[in-house]
């Protein structure tokens, strides 16, 4: 098989896998939570676009940094595997031919990404930064010229010699773009494009970097999946946070076998950690981004009832667990111990946004009512709604 062919199998592969969590990901609640939260940053956005002065002097610099974020993302994917060590290694020669359409398939991302950033930030750029509308697209193209480079940079640390990260040397540029213009930028990234083609030629690729650098890529992207869905393929590592242990009672007597387990999954299985750490996360920045009491109600409200939503599957994490079914556990009462468990996680969470609210939002009456209705709601889908959910997930008995 040519490696051209072989680059666009493993290409076709990634994509299937790629479009089936992402079908997971972007579910119907997390549509609709995306879409409150770009109508919220965009009701922002319009409202201080009406208040901020004009032609400060960091409104460039920071249009700049802005732009070069989703430069970030995108990183070189070769999706190269462990027998590739052993079946491609007297195919050196040949890599550049697998890796340009890796070359293509990477830039895809960053510059969809770049944009849509472009075009969101393009009023703040041209009003308020006082840059023209070429050199507003300058440094657009300027940008997409740099990620070029930059990939380039990487598929040459493929082979053996001095590894560069050249994202550094970009985002540099930009620091020097802070004092005189952003056209420095191109000849940063010029002369890292020719940088990158004069080192590592005529070398030998460089296997075991390129395997590892592709494992540390694909964990990364399985991260990102993982915080709102299972990955077969990512290892959970389920370890013990001694800093929230004081969250446990002190005396194992007045737990239960099920109580005793969905604590401590709670608290130590990183993917329902992450989960109710990000969603409140994602309450206080959304909260902070509307300013009104009004919104921030809502909006937290849809958030905790994303979050009981997301950690159903605790109700049936221990089911395949053979030593879980051959322990004489009592287990028909496993759903209310169940909501007890979440019960404290959900206090945890309102106590985080409401404690926020009173930092970010003005105080007053209102306020402090929406508060209380917060921890009602609180309730009622903790004890209500998640109750009926648990009868509902057929527990193996």
């Amino acid at each position: 098989m040519a490696m051209r062919e072989l680059a666009k199998k493993r290409l076709n592969e990634n994509l299937k896998q790629s479009v089936k969590y992402l079908t997971l990901v972007f579910n119907d609640f997390f549509i609709l939570a995306l879409i409150f939260l770009f109508g919220a940053l965009m009701f922002w956005y319009a409202q201080a676009m009406k208040s901020m002065p004009t032609s400060l002097w960091f409104y460039k610099p920071l249009t700049g940094l802005l732009l070069w974020m989703p430069l970030l993302t995108g990183h070189l994917v070769t999706l190269l595997k462990d027998a590739d060590m052993q079946f491609l290694f007297t195919q050196d020669e040949r890599m550049d031919e697998y890796l340009k359409p890796m070359f293509n398939y990477s830039l895809v991302l960053p510059f969809i990404l770049e944009l849509l950033l472009a075009g969101i930030l393009f009023p703040f750029a041209t009003i308020k930064a006082g840059l023209n509308t070429p050199s507003y697209i300058l440094l657009i193209l300027t940008l997409f010229f740099i990620k070029v480079a930059e990939l380039d940079i990487e598929q040459k640390n493929l082979y053996f010699g001095q590894k560069i990260k050249f994202s550094w040397i970009s985002l540099a540029a930009l620091l020097v773009s802070i004092f005189t213009t952003y056209y420095p930028i191109i000849g940063f990234a010029i002369a890292g494009l020719f940088a990158s083609v004069k080192r590592n030629k005529q070398l030998l690729f460089d296997w075991r970097y390129a395997v590892e650098s592709e494992k540390a890529r694909k964990d990364r992207v399985y991260s990102i999946f993982s915080m709102f869905t299972d990955v077969e393929e990512k290892q959970v590592t389920i370890k013990r946070r001694k800093y929230l242990d004081f969250l446990l009672p002190k005396s194992i007597a007045k737990e239960n076998p099920n109580l005793f387990l969905y604590r401590r999954s709670l608290l130590r299985n990183p993917e329902y950690l992450n989960l109710l750490v990000r969603m409140t996360a994602f309450a206080v920045l959304i909260s902070w981004l509307v300013q009104d009491w009004r919104w921030a109600l809502g909006l937290s409200c849809l958030v905790i009832f994303l979050t009981v939503y997301q950690l159903l599957p605790m109700a049936t994490e221990f089911d395949s667990n053979i030593m879980y079914r051959v322990y004489p556990i009592v287990r028909d009462n496993r759903g209310k111990d169940l909501v007890k468990v979440l019960n404290l996680g959900l206090l945890i969470q309102w106590l985080l946004i409401s404690v926020f609210w009173l930092v970010l939002l003005p105080i007053d009456s209102h306020l402090w009512i929406s508060i209380a209705v917060l921890f009602v709601f609180t309730m009622i889908i903790n004890y209500g709604y998640l109750s009926v959910r648990v009868k509902q997930q057929k527990i193996k008995r």
